[in-house]
């Protein structure tokens, strides 16, 4: 990863020195201070069509905008406090540095976000600076746009944005978290923006300047450890501590050090609980700043426990595939945030530690992942469909395989069938090492080669035959790694819920998916900032009642987007291919 980000930075280096170079530090002198609040439009990345429904969502890139007030003065006020007016126009901020295109990047590592461009335009800065627009096969850098302005009292305000969403294979280094330290993926990514701060500085020579930086979600968490760097050397920007305004929305916990910095406003959501647990402190990480939580964790969610009575009773198992019922047991309602606390507690005690994380779950994660973040947006879901399709997709061929196996060598006798005795051993927590090698060998060799599947399953795939090959070479690797975790929360639901039970953890986590991610969706957190700004203050409007989706209802939504699928892939595979193992003989049987 550093080798690749090397040469990049060595052939921006090079185009610097040419005519790039005068381009992007030419001067300004146009008048850039602003005495009085303006309002500003600022564009973001619609996830969400209905608020009322937050899960029915928009999946192409929208260009959508709203407003915000922005004043010059609130950078008169020091950094530490509270400041909402300030809170509301740095997220503003944040969303115009999505990436929003459908289709990708742009060819030139140099070329502009035209969004983030116009909302800095009417903010009246000027004098900037591109780097990693582009996102090259193995980048794991960091899109990042450095301007500046000349503020009433003369001083120069410089403005640090990164990309902060479509990040393509720059997401990989999500996954980096290293051993040791704090995380190593993002730390490298805060190095990049810290350089490229140094280097604007150096060639601008501002003096009795402030700097503004923002950052969302991995923009947000690398800001945030940007910014722990910046603190530590402040002696070196000659700036105080209270003319660094940094402010990260819904950054995951990524730094081994204490949080404290009052001038890093670490702000969230309190229901934004699946990406907030991203990294457990467990693993020793937290925010470095203060935390702003703008919104109580009060999400109710169902908790539920995988019904295994009729699974593990082969006799009965026609019967209960004939009342087509999911094998699922509500089993009560918990605050989401105490869910998330027992969970990240039971999976490191049993196994999935940081050390475990990198050497075990993160090579075939991160391979998975490389093909899923390589393609466009609009062809992303289609390669998680694609794996959990029980009827045409990567599970479909699996289940259907099965049941031609159990049907030619196995006489349709599924008590003796070895793919169904070594999942009922899992679901009941009694596997061993054994038992989980000869079920993964058997659902690989279910999975086929690539120009099978056509034949078999009546449609080309939905991938290449390179991404097929990543699938079959990684997914079963995945599903080892994360085995033992689910074997122990199958023994743990057993002695907790009794014999029929089994997969609390695991089943919760992903039937409320959906739910412990909404407080992360970008467009719901702006009306709640905008109404913790006070009538009286600067930009302040009349206090309203947020318009924010955050279903408190206990119901499970079932399924997974975006960023929780991307994070528990395995887990679902796991399920899907196991369970379509027994649909499939109903299914074709019909």
């Amino acid at each position: 990863m550093k080798r690749i980000i090397g040469k990049s930075w060595f052939l921006i280096m090079a185009l610097l020195t040419s005519t790039v170079l005068s381009y992007f530090f030419a001067s300004n002198v146009a008048a850039t201070s602003q005495e009085d609040d303006i309002t500003v439009t600022y564009p973001y990345y619609a996830f969400v069509e209905n608020p009322e429904d937050p899960w029915e969502t928009v999946w192409e890139a929208l260009d959508a905008t709203d407003t915000v007030e922005y004043s010059d003065s609130y950078f008169d006020e020091s950094s530490p406090g509270d400041h909402p007016e300030l809170r509301v126009v740095s997220y503003a901020l944040a969303l115009a540095g999505f990436e929003n295109k459908a289709d990708g990047y742009p060819s030139s590592s140099l070329t502009p976000n035209p969004k983030l461009h116009a909302f800095l335009d009417e903010l009246g800065f000027h004098d900037y600076q591109e780097w990693d627009t582009s996102s090259e096969k193995d980048g794991h850098s960091m899109g990042t746009t450095i301007a500046q302005k000349t503020l009433p009292d003369g001083k120069t305000l410089i403005a640090v944005a990164p990309r902060n969403y479509n990040y393509m294979t720059e997401w990989l280094s999500n996954f980096n978290v290293g051993t040791t330290g704090d995380h190593a993926g993002f730390t490298e990514s805060a190095n990049f923006i810290k350089d490229r701060l140094d280097e604007y500085i150096r060639v601008k020579q501002p003096t009795n300047y402030k700097i503004w930086m923002v950052g969302y979600s991995r923009g947000g968490a690398v800001v945030d450890l940007a910014a722990k760097m910046i603190n530590e050397n402040l002696a070196d920007y000659d700036m105080s501590a209270e003319d660094f305004y940094v402010y990260t929305f819904g950054a995951p916990k990524v730094s081994l050090a204490e949080p404290g910095y009052a001038n890093i406003h670490d702000v969230k959501d309190g229901n934004d609980l699946l990406l907030g647990y991203m990294f457990p402190e467990q693993w020793g990480f937290h925010n470095t700043g203060t935390y702003e939580e703008i919104h109580p964790a009060d999400l109710v969610i169902t908790t539920s426990v995988v019904d295994i009575s009729d699974i593990i009773d082969n006799t009965k198992i026609s019967s209960a595939l004939s009342k087509n019922e999911g094998f699922t047991t509500d089993v009560g309602t918990m605050n989401g945030l105490d869910f998330m606390n027992a969970w990240t507690e039971f999976v490191n005690e049993n196994g999935l530690t940081r050390d475990y994380f990198d050497s075990t779950v993160k090579p075939p994660l991160s391979a998975v992942m490389q093909a899923y973040q390589l393609r466009t947006l609009d062809k992303q879901g289609e390669f998680t469909d694609f794996i959990t399709d029980t009827d045409k997709g990567l599970a479909g061929m699996v289940a259907g395989n099965a049941f031609y196996d159990l049907m030619a060598n196995y006489g349709g006798d599924i008590s003796v069938f070895p793919a169904y005795l070594d999942l009922v051993e899992v679901l009941k927590g009694t596997a061993d090492d054994a038992d989980v090698d000869e079920l993964i060998s058997i659902l690989t060799g279910y999975m086929g080669e690539y120009d099978d599947y056509e034949s078999k399953m009546g449609q080309k795939p939905a991938v290449t035959e390179d991404e097929y090959i990543i699938l079959k070479e990684n997914l079963p690797k995945l599903v080892k790694a994360l085995a033992p975790i689910l074997i122990a929360d199958a023994k743990y639901t057993q002695e907790t819920y009794g014999e029929d039970s089994s997969l609390y953890y695991t089943y919760t986590l992903i039937s409320n998916a959906e739910n412990l991610v909404i407080g992360h969706i970008p467009e719901s957190l702006m009306p709640l900032l905008k109404s913790l700004v006070p009538p009286d203050d600067p930009g302040g409007d009349e206090p309203v009642e947020p318009d924010v989706p955050v279903p408190n209802t206990g119901e499970s939504y079932g399924g997974m987007r975006d960023g929780a699928m991307e994070s528990h892939l395995a887990t679902v595979v796991f399920l899907g291919i196991g369970a379509g193992i027994l649909i499939a003989k109903k299914k074709h049987q019909s």
